[in-house]
């Protein structure tokens, strides 16, 4: 299929299509869990979360419905003297701890110290009020990441 362009309403409807039928298929190999595993199970549901996310927001901008995109999220300013504060509450060690411009953070764990995102959102939700953003692993180096930022200052 050619480069859709705004002013092709069925090529970008057969897109949106395409981008569900990923998402459905996402979503079908997220059922394997006892073959896949748990890790990547929650890899395939996040593919078919992004892939459903991107089909409607690209139908609402095509219905017009532009204002009723997200705006990108404003998180609240932390330092990094209190984000490191907060994981040390959270009983979490970490390799390292790096602030982005955007307010939001990347906590970097040591090649055999990997934590699941779930169980880092739990310890951090438990002490702040976060959202966690991404996670995975490094491919230069290995090491496990969780990507998250603060929605309300810690207190």
């Amino acid at each position: 299929m050619d480069k859709p362009t705004p002013d092709d309403p069925a090529a970008l409807e057969t897109l949106i299509e395409g981008w569900l039928a990923r998402a459905q298929d996402a979503a079908d190999k997220a059922q394997n869990l006892s073959r896949i595993g748990a890790n990547r199970a929650e890899f395939y549901r996040g593919q078919a979360e992004a892939y459903h996310s991107a089909a409607a927001e690209l139908r609402a901008l095509l219905a017009g419905e532009s204002g009723d995109l997200q705006a990108a999220p404003e998180y609240a300013e932390v330092s990094l003297e209190t984000a490191q504060t907060v994981l040390k509450l959270a009983g979490l060690s970490i390799a390292e701890l790096r602030a982005h411009p955007d307010r939001t953070f990347s906590i970097l764990f040591l090649p055999l110290q990997y934590r699941s995102t779930g169980e880092v959102a739990e310890k951090l939700l438990d002490v702040a009020d976060v959202e966690i953003l991404d996670s995975g692993r490094l491919p230069n180096t290995n090491k496990s990441f969780v990507d998250f930022a603060f929605k309300s200052p810690p207190v």
